[in-house]
């Protein structure tokens, strides 16, 4: 009976060991919150890349000072559009990493460890995003990651008038429907805010963008503490032998 007893003991220390997760600490592999004009301290910067379509006749970026969340500065863009046959208007500005030296600690490869945020609000108008990878400074392209899906428009992000938090998983295909390869552990990342406007032309639409932050935070990993479990047993037959 007493060997019964002790078997018994001795394996449900081990299941209860095999059962046991820990979560690993999340890295934050950058948090910009735009205090200062471009480029920033961390080497990070605003790039104009000219990408205008539909009735958009003039759009303008830049920092505004104050104007993000909690006093932070803000990324602000103004998009004009004039009536048109398109009926349609849009115009983004792209923010880079740092050029130097390239991110680091994003060292996972699966999106799903990976969580994009930022605050936003806009008084008209939705909003694409279209994530790129580089090896090291702008090495070998490593493919991009974009809420459009493989073929057409949509799937853009709805936008309030008040700042708004975006907490995005960049494994989740239901918000960045595209994929043609994007590594999240590239050492530069550019990400791309396509304001896209709305409503019958003419307007001005203004999209402000604040407080914009990467972190990797690792899948619960299975840790077997059978050794523990068996320990705990043994002490437990030393204590009965006593």
């Amino acid at each position: 009976m007493k060997n019964k007893t002790t078997k018994n003991v001795l394996l449900a220390a081990m299941l209860l060991g095999s059962a046991v997760f820990t979560s690993q600490a999340q890295v934050t592999i950058f948090n910009e919150n735009f205090n200062t004009s471009s480029p920033f301290p961390d080497g990070s910067s605003l790039i104009n890349n000219d990408d205008t379509f539909g009735d958009t006749t003039s759009f303008s970026y830049g920092v505004v000072s104050g104007a993000g969340v909690g006093g932070n500065g803000a990324v602000q863009l103004v998009l004009n559009a004039a009536s048109g046959s398109d009926g349609y208007s849009g115009a983004s500005v792209v923010w880079a990493s740092a050029y130097s030296p390239p991110l680091s600690g994003n060292t996972l490869s699966s999106l799903s460890d990976y969580t994009l945020s930022f605050y936003a609000q806009a008084n008209a108008g939705s909003l694409a995003l279209f994530l790129q990878s580089w090896t090291a400074e702008y090495g070998s392209y490593q493919g991009q990651l974009s809420t459009y899906p493989g073929v057409g428009y949509g799937n853009d992000l709805a936008l309030n008038p008040t700042y708004t938090l975006y907490s995005l998983n960049l494994g989740n295909a239901s918000i960045f429907q595209s994929n043609s390869g994007f590594q999240p552990n590239g050492g530069t990342i550019q990400i791309t805010f396509q304001l896209d406007g709305g409503g019958p032309t003419p307007y001005s639409d203004t999209l402000d963008i604040s407080d914009l932050q990467l972190t990797m935070v690792p899948e619960p990993a299975p840790v077997t503490l059978c050794s523990l479990g068996g320990l705990a047993a043994f002490a437990l037959l030393r204590r009965r032998k006593n």
